[in-house]
């Protein structure tokens, strides 16, 4: 592993220990990474101790030299004192033919405790090396690769030749490199750790990998680069997908009768009307072209409601597209509006002039939108004593944030509300208040991860006694709109 990545790893396993701290490699003796407490102990600075070897501070040492030993260290301003030091030997992390030499200063009062730290230390270290499974990349500002670790079972990093030098996105399309070059620059700058998702096809085979951008902030040398760790998370959107099916599902079935009510009635209109022409016949002919308007009427009002649950059912498209919010308002009123009716809810919906569109899976976001109307609806239809004049909310508006244009849907109820205790666990995973009545807990924290997925965010604001509403997040496409 290149010097600079298995140093920040050493830092993220060794730096909490409570004794001063030195790895050095077996057998060249090069300093790998000393805690803080060893430079102010010697008085090095932290680049100072990284170009030096252990023999430089005074340890010429046995190779594979294990146990307590009294040494002489020799610190910056040329004092040398006498210090008893612990010497274990581990697998080095690059090869497990080759051995580092964990040294640590001894509190002899404090021994077994000590000893008990350094033992746990190297176990973490064991596991994370045992266990790593990501290609990581060191970049600069630029997207440039500073260094690559050389974690060849990566399955990516099989295939995409990576170079010192190279410019990390050079394998993507022109909109991807530019995406993720600001969002590296955007996490250095904020230091913040972000997550984005790109997909590629190897072999004829559709992989999605995850990026997690890591800005390398310890020290003032790191400010400018970032640490990219490349998962492959195509397993896991596997099982994402095999989730938001159920809970197309399980949202179907809420509405089904509602459904077949409110199907019934045009077909029974329909029905009644033809009756009339076929027994008694009508002569006049405006007469009779009514009656037959009204049945095409009966009739498409039972295919859309039809194709809209279809539509609901059908596996979405892995593509994003450009969409007018407003479309998805409409197709998820038409199923939600069918249930709120059969309950005696009122369903108003209200839309803002001049919307832009929002790039999304809209199949997607239009199972949200209904997962989010039916948990109001069961809210409101459980409650006990029923409340006077219930009603739903659903609507869009175009809202400014941080310099930043959204699109935000909110749905909002005159239910139950919540309390802070259930608040606080609503988008935890098979969390549900609604056991006893079939429910999954899966619903709002799968509609949290669709959102997020798509740059958004989801909010729930929720009194107990007085209502809840949802806010859900999506970047504007101001531009695309004009």
């Amino acid at each position: 592993m290149m010097k600079q990545t298995l140093r920040y790893f050493l830092s993220e396993i060794f730096s909490s220990s409570p004794n001063e701290l030195l790895i050095v490699d077996s057998k060249s003796l090069q300093i790998l990474f000393s805690n803080e407490k060893f430079d102010a102990l010697l008085g090095y600075d932290f680049e100072e101790l990284y170009q030096k070897t252990a023999v430089d501070l005074g340890l010429d040492l046995p190779y594979n030299f294990i146990g307590q030993k009294d040494c002489i260290l020799l610190s910056k301003n040329g004092t040398k004192k006498k210090y008893n030091l612990t010497f274990k030997s581990i697998s080095h992390p690059e090869s497990e033919n080759e051995k580092v030499s964990v040294i640590t200063l001894n509190d002899k009062s404090d021994l077994k405790e000590a000893e008990e730290n350094l033992r746990q230390s190297e176990e973490r270290l064991r596991t994370i090396f045992a266990t790593i499974n990501n290609g990581i990349v060191m970049v600069n500002e630029d997207g440039v690769i500073q260094d690559i670790a050389p974690i060849f079972k990566f399955l990516l990093f099989q295939y995409i030749p990576l170079e010192k030098n190279d410019f990390i996105f050079s394998f993507l399309d022109s909109r991807h490199q530019e995406l993720f070059l600001d969002v590296l620059r955007d996490a250095i700058k904020n230091h913040e750790t972000k997550t984005k998702e790109f997909e590629f096809e190897i072999l004829n085979v559709l992989y999605t990998f995850e990026i997690r951008f890591i800005p390398i902030r310890r020290h003032n040398h790191f400010e400018k680069v970032a640490m990219l760790v490349f998962s492959d998370r195509s397993e896991a959107k596997r099982l994402d997908h095999q989730l938001i099916e159920s809970m197309k599902f399980a949202s179907i079935g809420e509405i089904a009768a509602g459904l077949a009510h409110e199907i019934n009635n045009p077909l029974q209109s329909a029905l009644l009307y033809l009756d009339d022409l076929i027994v008694i016949g009508e002569e006049d002919p405006n007469e009779r072209k009514m009656i037959l308007k009204k049945i095409e009427s009966a009739n498409m009002r039972i295919r859309d409601l039809v194709r809209a649950l279809l539509d609901l059912g059908r596996v979405e498209s892995p593509i994003r597209d450009l969409v007018s919010p407003y479309y998805i308002l409409v197709r998820s009123s038409e199923l939600v509006e069918v249930s709120c009716k059969k309950k005696g809810i009122l369903f108003r919906r209200h839309a803002g002039p001049n919307l832009p569109g929002i790039v999304v899976r809209w199949q997607e976001i239009e199972q949200v939108l209904i997962n989010c109307v039916v948990n109001s609806i069961n809210a409101i239809s459980e409650m006990d004593p029923q409340i006077e004049n219930p009603k739903i909310e659903i609507g869009i508006d175009l809202v400014t944030l941080n310099k930043k244009d959204w699109v935000v849907f909110s749905i909002e109820d005159n239910g139950p509300g919540m309390s802070e205790e259930v608040l606080e666990k609503a988008f935890l995973p098979l969390y549900t208040t609604r056991r006893d009545r079939q429910g999954t807990g899966l619903g709002l924290s799968i509609s949290k991860k669709i959102i997020n997925d798509h740059d958004g965010d989801i909010i729930i604001k929720s009194k107990l006694g007085v209502g809840t509403k949802i806010d859900i997040f999506l970047p504007a496409q101001v531009d695309a709109n004009g």
